[in-house]
């Protein structure tokens, strides 16, 4: 009897717990499901739109083997417009980019260059959309926007080619001592084995002093 008596106690006690808080846990619970399957969905709609976008670019490719930069443009503004959260927006941007620069339309170049640092979703890719428009800005001696750009935020990784860039810029604007700190910065940012660190040294020893 007194077991049966105990088992009657738990029984009411549970069910007390669930009158007081089982629209909360069920609310909760129902909350975290609802949560898990648009995680879910999400990254299938991510994997749906890379899948589609990485068929898109097959016209990046094509125009760039064709020298057609009107396809080009045509095909990079397609993923910039329908894929935008894709990696192969920005790197349509990039090629778009660099087509333009090499057919000396500077407006076009910085225009998707821009495109990058504003809807790109990769950090890299970003770095190096940076690192381009602060060249074009050296080309266009415009020396101020070219080091505020080289004075933003990007991946440690990068630091040494900012900071090459950045000497170029003080060359340019006649400040070598500023070119020179740039330059031992850079190198101190260097791996002993880096490719660049003969050219960035050969820039300093060219400054003197």
């Amino acid at each position: 009897m007194a077991f049966d008596l105990q088992e009657q106690e738990q029984i009411d006690s549970l069910k007390a717990f669930w009158q007081q808080w089982g629209k909360l846990i069920g609310g909760a619970v129902l909350a975290a499901s609802l949560g898990y399957l648009g995680y879910k969905a999400f990254g299938m709609y991510e994997r749906g739109q890379s899948e589609k976008a990485a068929t898109a670019y097959e016209a990046v490719d094509n125009a760039v083997a064709a020298k057609d930069i009107a396809k080009l443009k045509t095909a990079a503004q397609q993923l910039q417009g329908e894929y935008a959260g894709t990696l192969y927006a920005s790197r349509a941007a990039l090629v778009l980019a660099k087509a333009a620069f090499d057919k000396n339309d500077s407006a076009l170049a910085a225009s998707q260059l821009e495109w990058v640092l504003k809807n790109g979703k990769d950090e890299e890719l970003q770095a190096i959309a940076r690192l381009r428009l602060a060249s074009l800005l050296l080309d266009q001696k415009k020396f101020d926007g070219a080091i505020g750009e080289l004075n933003q935020a990007h991946p440690a990784a990068f630091d040494a080619e900012f900071l090459e860039l950045k000497g170029d810029v003080f060359v340019a604007k006649g400040d070598n001592n500023g070119a020179r700190d740039a330059y031992k910065a850079s190198l101190a940012k260097m791996l002993g084995d880096s490719p660049s660190r003969q050219l960035v040294q050969t820039k300093l020893d060219a400054l003197g002093g």
